[in-house]
């Protein structure tokens, strides 16, 4: 038994699949599925159950999985604290960031890194919360910033601020001294939100199934350049946080109002991997990440 073998476990516990899980790991799946016997053969028990929708866990296997992910955790954690008596933070992090948090924190996060350690490279991915998750558990991405919902367990993840959610609408729809409107309300308005992909959609869809309504947009788009340009023609109405639209509402070309009865709003987290190692420089940008977070503009405190 070796690690690798316990972290490919991981990824199969918890996709339910070793076709995902191979494509995950970026495998084949004869490679992974020679992994796994492996490590069922050092155990000498078996691990998983095939069934017509993929595997699943047997009682040892649900053991392993969990006992995996603490030495997972812990080795994680050592190989960090080894790497950080490194004095100097070089290297070269990936970040993933959510359009309407990389509008908030991202020119601030690179000009505090870029003044503090000057030898450190980063490269700013933009993508939805699902592909910036993906890109974690891949390994393409070392840090990513993700929206409440959910996160899978191979992932820590921790709160850095609070977003509260407006409709945003074109400022023929908005009554001058109009500042709130009821959830009831904006399910019957048209509108214009991201696919199924996207941790908002994700969120209103669970409001939506509280009241007892359906969620039905009249257009779905995933850029939000492009949910911002279609509310501003006047052609529906859609859900964001003010942060991402400082420029568009102070000029008066949008309006927003607070969604209230009940109050919509969503966590966004720090994150990365469980069991990869952070470098001295990933840990360096988590720091700035944390301390950034309680000065962003317009974002709640948790």
């Amino acid at each position: 038994m070796d690690i690798k073998q316990l972290r490919s476990f991981v990824h199969i516990a918890e996709l339910g699949s070793l076709s995902r899980a191979a494509e995950r790991l970026n495998l084949s799946q004869p490679a992974l599925s020679r992994q796994l016997n492996l490590l069922e053969e050092a155990l000498d028990t078996k691990l998983l159950e095939r069934t017509g929708r993929g595997v699943k866990l047997t009682e040892s296997g649900q053991m392993l999985a969990e006992r995996a992910r603490v030495i997972l955790g812990d080795l994680a954690r050592l190989e960090a604290d080894l790497s950080a008596r490194r004095s100097q933070v070089t290297g070269h992090v990936h970040v993933g960031v959510p359009p309407s948090a990389g509008i908030v924190i991202t020119g601030a996060l690179v000009e505090a890194l870029r003044d503090r350690f000057p030898d450190l490279n980063i490269s700013i991915a933009e993508d939805l919360t699902g592909d910036v998750q993906e890109g974690l558990l891949s390994g393409r991405l070392d840090i990513g910033i993700l929206h409440d919902g959910m996160i899978s367990r191979s992932l820590h993840a921790e709160p850095l601020w609070r977003e509260d959610l407006y409709l945003i609408s074109h400022p023929s729809q908005v009554g001058e001294q109009e500042t709130d409107i009821a959830f009831e309300d904006v399910l019957s308005l048209p509108l214009i939100m991201p696919t199924n992909k996207h941790g908002l959609r994700a969120k209103m869809q669970e409001a939506a199934f509280r009241a007892g309504r359906p969620l039905t947009p009249v257009v779905e788009a995933d850029a939000l350049r492009v949910l911002v340009d279609l509310v501003h023609r006047d052609l529906g109405h859609t859900v964001l946080p003010r942060s991402s639209l400082v420029m568009e509402l102070s000029t008066g070309r949008l309006r927003a109002r607070r969604i209230v009865s009940p109050e919509l709003s969503r966590k966004v987290m720090l994150s990365w991997l469980h069991d990869r190692p952070l470098s001295t420089g990933g840990k360096a940008v988590i720091d700035t990440l944390r301390e950034l977070a309680g000065t962003m503009p317009m974002a709640a405190e948790l």
